[in-house]
């Protein structure tokens, strides 16, 4: 896994190896900022993933899985690589397996939302009332909040099922000093063995997680430069 840092201005490596899709992505966004971050995650991501599978980056083509998930088209060497692109505020995280599922996420936290609120729109039951019994523990509200947003999208990224499929038929941990974990998919009764949740941490004032489809042997944590 690789985290990138956003706060840097675009180098023109990152720029030229972009399709021609992705510059007018990037030139579409609102917030100058928002486009230039853009460019240094996906400039970084094809320039990381060339590393792996050899090649010029400005020349990876991209397609997508059934629900949309992205996959590089290729070579069967190619196919068998996974990868999984987050990134939030001045941060990019950058998950990449052979031969196994993975999906990654990372998330700014954020102390102006109500979060209690927003989770009875996307959490679990159970993930509601562990929220909730953190209550007038403003700090832990926002982070346990936080924790399990990271890991429901980096599981169902992993899955390739992405938010088509809900977020509330599954339960993840969320309280503070609880490592994370997947408590259970009714969709998938067989989820918690296929696959396992790990915490990530980018940055102060972020939460991030790792789903990767078991077994693991291990996780490499590399600084994108």
């Amino acid at each position: 896994m690789w985290r990138i840092h956003l706060d840097t201005a675009p180098t023109a490596a990152q720029w030229d190896v972009l399709s021609s899709e992705e510059r007018t992505r990037a030139q579409g966004f609102f917030r100058d900022i928002e486009g230039k971050r853009y460019v240094v995650a996906h400039g970084m991501l094809r320039h990381l993933l060339a590393g792996y599978v050899g090649g010029s980056a400005g020349e990876l083509t991209f397609g997508s899985g059934v629900h949309g998930k992205p996959l590089l088209d290729g070579s069967s060497a190619v196919r068998n690589m996974e990868f999984n692109l987050a990134h939030s505020g001045d941060l990019a995280l950058l998950a990449v397996a052979r031969g196994r599922a993975v999906g990654v996420d990372v998330e700014q936290w954020n102390a102006d939302i109500e979060h209690v609120d927003l989770a009875d729109y996307c959490f679990s039951s159970a993930e509601r009332g562990a929220l909730r019994s953190l209550v007038g523990q403003s700090e832990a509200v926002m982070k346990g909040f936080f924790a399990a947003w990271a890991r429901k999208e980096a599981y169902v990224k992993a899955t390739g099922h992405g938010v088509s499929r809900g977020l509330e038929h599954f339960d993840v941990t969320l309280s503070p000093g609880e490592p994370a974990r997947l408590l259970g998919d009714r969709k998938e009764p067989d989820a918690t063995d296929r696959w396992r949740m790990y915490d990530v941490a980018p940055g102060t004032g972020y939460s991030g997680a790792l789903v990767v489809e078991a077994p693991v042997r291990e996780i490499l944590l590399f600084e994108a430069i």
